[in-house]
This record gives C-alpha cells, structure tokens and sequence, in this order.
C-alpha cells in the first residue's frame, strides 16, 4: 500500500496524531507525507527525505500557506503560494501513484477533486475543529473545510461532535502508546521538579499540554489554592508550552504561589512518563465551548495509562461517558474540590489503566485506521 498524507504540521519536529498512527502503519506500506513550509521550524525540506528511524516514511515540505500568518508577506501570498502548493502536490501523486491519499490540511481542499479524478480514493483526517485555527479568515476556513468534508471519499473524525461537524464518516478516537506510558515507576524526579521547591512535596496533580485559550487557567489557580491549604505538602506542575495569549498571566500565576505551582514549558515526548510517574492525579481543565466539545484529549488517556486518577471539566461528549472511571467537575471550586478528592482514592487509580488506556492504545486505532484504508484501496 502506497498512502500520500497532506498534513498541517511537520514530520519531524512535531508529535501528533497522523504520526502516531503513520509509525503503525503495517511494514511494507510506504507513506509520503507532505506538510506546509513553517518558518518557526527548522526542519523545512523542499526535497523528499526518508526517516532513518521509520523507512517506510518519506517526507517534504510544500509552499503551502498559513492563510492567516503573522506575516503580511506571507498573508499577501496567499494566493499565489495555493496555486505553487496545489501544482507540487499533483505533481508528488503523480510521481508516486498512491493508492490512498489522507488529508488533514483544509487548504488543501481544491486539489481534492484532481486526485478522486485520477481514480485515488481520498481520506479527511478530521482531528480537530480546524476553521477555528484561522481566525483572521474564519468564513473562507469554514467553506474550504465543508468542501473537503463533502468531496473526500471517507471521512474519520477523532470524536463524535467533528463527525457531527462533518455531516458524515466514521469516529476513530485519539489514544495512547502504551509502550510509552507503561504505569507509574519508581525513579529519580525529572530535574525541573527536583531542583524546585516541589521537591519537598508528598504528592503531585500534573497537567500535561499547552496553555492556550481552550484551557481554564482559573481552575489551575484554584488547584494551587487548594493544594496550599491542605495538611500535606503538595504542588501542581504544568508540562507544556505556554502561548502568547496566557504568557502574563501564567507569569503571574507562577510568581503567587513561588512553592507550589511549576511551570517546566514544552518536554520532549519522551519524557512525559518521568513527570507523569512523579504524580497521582492528572487534570484536563478545559473551557467548555464549541471548539472544546470538539476535542478528544490524548492526555486523558496518557493520564489513565501512567495509573493516575483524571479530573476534567465536562467539555466533550467522549469525557462525559466516561461515568464513574474519571471525576468530572465544572467551574474551578468544584474543580479543585475534586482534584483533592482524588488525590487519595487509589481504589479508583489503580482501576483506571484498565478501564480508559487499555481500550484505546494507539496499536488499536492504527488498526481501524488501516483497515478503512486498505477497503478504500480494495474498492477503488
């Protein structure tokens, strides 16, 4: 099988979805994954490369545009960057002759109808609310994204509100490398927590994830006021960048409660057990609104699969049917209230693993996903 992905992030310098379920692709498949140009990185390849740590994966970067970029350059070559992105794009399937093509980028929608031309069954990876990650042309995003969602052959949507969105297709959820996040271990506190005054502490609730406009930053507050009030030594750690658009705040934040609250910034995946490990209770303060309901969070099952008992707002329906395994609470007393709940129920911890992560591990939505792939091939 020969799959062509048009992504919206990078291969190398980026851990998201596609990767984690492209890396489970079966041996012998072959992938070309294309991506826009992105001048915040350095990994731009305007040649194809393969992936010494994944042979089957051969990668490029495309002069396709981010229609909303801080640039006005770039913005102002909206235009002309489409027609020299959609022109390389046919000219990449031409040459490798795919059997499937998966996109996950909307700006890529009018080269959709050359491609199920040539007889090329194409797949929208659904994993986000993507119209709403541009702002600045939110009405254009919004028809680019309905006319990829109506002209794709098969739509997978990661949670039930996108395929909603969609109007169709089918519901293959996030999940978790279970080799990865293989339960809580004894060991050494990552340097940041050990060199802080968190060191001292008897336990620990994590969040793991950017800080950006989908997430609560009053409830972490309201954690890390709850925390000091308590008998116990205890403290709150954030694993994660932090966005321009929290940045003072979380500033702030951090400089209120000097020997409670840590804000380590973006970790390599690799290294997320370490923090997860160093904690009991992993939390998900969502906002709740329509571009969260959208959202299937993989912390939710990193969480689960390191042991940790999950404290989340109501913010999606895969959240809200998760019942009795999960605490689920709104607003950031009832937040932090829970949060210390759970931070001594270890009958419900020790249950976790087994009832979210086990049920979602990334091996077991590789498997849907390919499936769907190979029966489009079969039948084109």
């Amino acid at each position: 099988m020969k799959i062509f992905y048009i992504s919206e992030v990078q291969w190398l310098s980026q851990i998201s979805r596609k990767h984690l379920l492209v890396r489970r692709f079966p041996s012998g498949w072959e992938t070309v994954f294309t991506s826009p140009v992105n001048l915040t990185f350095s990994e731009n390849s305007l040649r194809l490369r393969t992936d010494a740590r994944c042979p089957g994966v051969r990668y490029i970067s495309l002069p396709l545009p981010k229609p909303d970029s801080l640039l006005a350059p770039v913005r102002a070559m909206t235009d002309v960057l489409s027609t020299i992105g959609a022109r390389s794009i046919r000219k990449l399937v031409g040459a490798f002759e795919p059997d499937v093509v998966v996109c996950s980028l909307i700006w890529a929608a009018p080269v959709v109808p050359f491609i199920r031309n040539l007889g090329i069954p194409v797949v929208y990876d659904c994993n986000d609310l993507h119209p709403d990650f541009y702002p600045a042309r939110e009405e254009e995003a919004w028809e680019v994204f309905r006319s990829l969602a109506s002209a794709a052959d098969e739509v997978v949507a990661s949670s039930s509100y996108l395929r909603e969105t969609c109007g169709r297709g089918v519901v293959i959820g996030n999940g978790v490398d279970l080799d990865t996040f293989r339960g809580r271990t004894e060991g050494p506190l990552p340097g940041p927590i050990a060199e802080s005054p968190l060191a001292e502490c008897d336990d620990l609730v994590v969040y793991v994830g950017s800080l950006d406009a989908r997430i609560d930053v009053s409830i972490l507050e309201a954690i890390a006021g709850r925390l000091e009030e308590d008998d116990r030594r205890l403290g709150l750690v954030c694993v994660g960048r932090v966005f321009d658009s929290a940045r003072e705040r979380v500033q702030a934040f951090a400089r209120r409660f000097p020997r409670s609250v840590l804000f380590t910034g973006q970790k390599p995946y690799a290294e997320l057990p370490g923090y997860l490990s160093a904690g009991s209770v992993g939390a998900a303060p969502f906002l709740l609104n329509e571009r969260t309901e959208a959202v299937n969070p993989n912390k939710l099952y990193m969480y689960s699969a390191m042991d940790m008992n999950v404290v989340s707002t109501p913010f999606s329906r895969e959240i809200r049917e998760l019942g009795d395994a999960i605490r689920v609470a709104s607003g950031p007393e009832a937040f932090a209230e829970a949060t210390t709940e759970a931070l001594g129920d270890d009958a419900r911890r020790r249950a976790i693993r087994e009832l979210v992560a086990l049920p979602n591990s990334w091996d077991e939505k590789a498997k849907e996903f390919t499936g769907l792939l190979s029966s489009l091939a079969e039948r084109s």
